[in-house]
């Protein structure tokens, strides 16, 4: 997706107060060694062979950069493999639209 961001706010802005979003995605890694691999291939061949796909995006900061409160999240490697993957990095959770006391 060009702009992820984006999207997440539109999701913020349609979803009614209390509404909830469920996301799994492959984020950025945890190690210093492996976020620069990412961003090598981010820039370079990665997208263009993965239909756009971006290994290092931080999901989770994306998510409550645009006001979700994140009500669960788990940071787990998939799938399980001895060699270390750019994509291996994932997160599972929800988040919830805040009540914004009536202003939307």
């Amino acid at each position: 997706m060009a702009d992820p961001q984006a999207a997440i706010a539109e999701l913020h802005r349609v979803l009614r107060p209390g509404g909830e979003l469920r996301f799994f995605e492959h984020v950025q890694a945890d190690s210093a060694a492996m976020r620069r691999v990412q961003r090598v291939l981010d820039a370079t061949v990665w997208p263009r062979l993965m239909g756009g796909c971006h290994t290092g995006r931080d999901t989770q900061k994306a998510i409550t950069a645009v006001g979700f409160i994140l009500t669960a999240i788990d940071r787990f490697p998939f799938p399980a493999t001895r060699v270390p993957s750019p994509a291996a990095t994932h997160i599972l959770g929800t988040a919830v639209c805040p009540d914004l006391g009536g202003t939307r």
